[in-house]
């Protein structure tokens, strides 16, 4: 087996598989939310971090050998990361621009910023003080750079990500600590805040062509300029138009099997002719997929099996939590060199370098994502009770006036 084969990555995710559907990890499930969740749609989330995982146990052995952040330049893992990505994008265009769709642009915009705020932000710091502190390690706890120097550096990682740079730190490439993996979260915000201007297009019946128009534009753009932040713009735009056509009830009548046949042979072709990742023939493609996936398909039963619910429960702090991972493994020197020796060590070391993650993201959902979300809801409705006390005493005032 050489170091590209796809068999090291069909392995790697059947042991993490197996892993995780041990009673352990039953403190992960929980009832499926009615109303607008996705199961399958979830049980995806999973799948797409530990692809990009697998992209970066390729990329971190090109970095040790040379001392270069490379991605693969073609095969089988220069998709798996990129694809990861773009499907990641799709998904929080498909799961927001819906929920304004179901709102007629009409949101709780409190709600829902302080909610993406105490979701994104805990685990976020949590791995970036981490980092920080393999820095510090690193760096025998002594400054190489100016104070300030230092200090702007440390701002601009304690920003949640809002800021698109992963500057060094004290003269050490932080971003290779954390695998680079939060430049998608300067993206995920910079969506965010366009949810606010593109509203008003949610209350119209052409919301869909809206979409579309703007999808157009968009990969039109990205063509003559060649601007990166245009195709990731279209990913997003993507995801918004599969929930467009799932809010005007446009489902294809096909059974899972088929409709899971038709999936599959997608994925294939998409890694037997697909030179870029971030094509845009690619993104269409895997658009189809995603869009048959929203439409509950189960990818014959696997999306929906409860060990894919709970990597997809935990899928945040797997993606986040990568680059930690694969640093603490790979510093050990008998595993270093064990991985050195041979392809087949080195995807041994990742495999066991997997299992590590998923028992890290496990419990950094149960320890930190999940109760920062719960305290995101308690201070929305401090938040809301608040206004409403504020505005019944406007109201009592202007009545005695």
């Amino acid at each position: 087996m050489n170091l590209h084969s796809p068999l090291a990555y069909f392995a790697l995710m059947a042991i993490v598989l197996s892993l995780a559907a041990l009673p352990w990890f039953r403190f992960l499930d929980e009832p499926q939310a009615s109303g607008t969740r996705y199961a399958t749609v979830d049980g995806l989330r999973g799948f797409l971090a530990l692809g990009v995982f697998a992209f970066h146990v390729v990329v971190v052995r090109g970095f040790i050998e040379t001392g270069r952040w490379e991605a693969p330049t073609d095969g089988f893992y220069s998709l798996l990361g990129p694809i990861g990505v773009s499907v990641f994008f799709m998904l929080t265009g498909f799961l927001f621009w819906g929920k304004l769709l179901r709102a007629q642009g009409r949101m709780r915009w409190t709600a829902l910023y302080i909610g993406r705020l105490f979701r994104i932000g805990p685990m976020y710091l949590a791995v970036v003080l981490a980092m920080l502190g393999i820095v510090a390690w690193r760096s025998g706890f002594a400054l190489h750079e100016p104070g300030n120097v230092v200090m702007a550096s440390v701002l601009h990682w304690l920003a949640l990500g809002m800021v698109d740079t992963q500057p060094d730190v004290n003269g050490i490439q932080a971003s290779h600590i954390l695998a680079g993996v939060t430049w998608t979260i300067a993206y995920e915000w910079a969506f965010y805040a366009s949810l606010a201007l593109s509203a008003v297009f949610a209350r119209s019946r052409a919301h869909l062509l809206f979409v579309l128009a703007a999808l157009t534009l968009c990969l039109a753009a990205k063509t003559l300029w060649k601007i990166d932040a245009l195709g990731f713009a279209a990913l997003f735009l993507m995801g918004m138009c599969v929930a467009s056509l799932l809010h005007e009830r446009v489902i294809p009548r096909l059974s899972d099997a088929a409709s899971s046949s038709v999936a599959l042979l997608c994925l294939a072709a998409i890694f037997a002719t697909s030179r870029s990742g971030y094509g845009t023939w690619t993104g269409l493609a895997l658009a189809c997929v995603f869009y048959l996936v929203c439409c509950g398909t189960t990818l014959f039963g696997l999306l929906v099996a409860t060990t894919s619910q709970r990597l997809g429960r935990i899928s945040y702090s797997l993606y986040l939590m990568q680059g930690l991972v694969l640093t603490l493994v790979f510093a050990a020197p008998p595993l270093r060199a064990f991985a050195l020796a041979t392809a087949p060590g080195h995807w041994a070391v990742a495999t066991l370098g997997a299992c590590v993650l998923l028992l890290s993201a496990a419990l950094g959902y149960a320890l930190i994502e999940k109760p920062g979300i719960a305290l995101g809801q308690r201070v929305t409705r401090r938040v809301h009770a608040w206004r409403a006390r504020r505005s019944a005493l406007g109201v009592a005032h202007r009545e005695s006036a």
